[in-house]
């Protein structure tokens, strides 16, 4: 049986990030997502010369798709929800981002020019997400006695909450404890 000659894109990416949870950037090669893929190791290098483009590609990829879902939010009537139901449909992103450091982010000139693409995106979804605590703040249900930069970083930090129950209730406990806190 012959090995496929393209690869469809989506599953490149899928097959892309499930390696790199499973193994990690170090435990990433082309040869055990070929064998994912059911494709020769060349036909990966068809698109990607290197691992840290196809990696960068799907991280900017990733990013891309985050931060044009969180135009919805800010426009939604519960925009904090609907930030939070974003954000753990992307849950894998922050676990994609802690590579970042490993990747050679001047391997080549694409490499480098996805990883700024990916910074500029990244602070555009800080800016979103500090748009949507705003109205929150404005509608009265965010306080404003903490500084911005603290109530966007304990969101972005809810990415690590497991999720261990079905999604829309995972959703709405969590949007409890933002807004009301631990205490009873």
């Amino acid at each position: 049986m012959s090995r496929q000659k393209t690869i469809d894109q989506t599953q490149l990416f899928y097959e892309t990030e499930q390696l790199i949870l499973e193994a990690g950037y170090t435990g990433f090669h082309f040869k055990a997502l070929a064998e994912r893929l059911g494709v020769a190791r060349s036909t990966i290098y068809n698109y990607y010369p290197r691992k840290e483009e196809l990696i960068t590609a799907y991280m900017l990829h990733l990013i891309e798709e985050a931060v044009r879902k969180m135009d919805d939010a800010i426009k939604s009537e519960e925009p904090l929800k609907t930030l939070l139901r974003i954000w753990v449909k992307y849950a894998n992103m922050h676990q994609m981002l802690q590579i970042m450091p490993y990747i050679d982010q001047k391997a080549t000139p694409k490499v480098e020019e996805n990883t700024q693409k990916m910074y500029v995106l990244f602070r555009k979804m800080k800016k979103k997400i500090s748009d949507v605590l705003y109205k929150g703040q404005q509608e009265g249900q965010i306080r404003t006695d903490i500084q911005m930069p603290t109530l966007v970083g304990l969101m972005m930090a809810t990415v690590q909450i497991p999720v261990h129950t079905e999604l829309e209730e995972w959703v709405n406990e969590v949007h409890d404890l933002l807004l009301n806190g631990f205490t009873n």
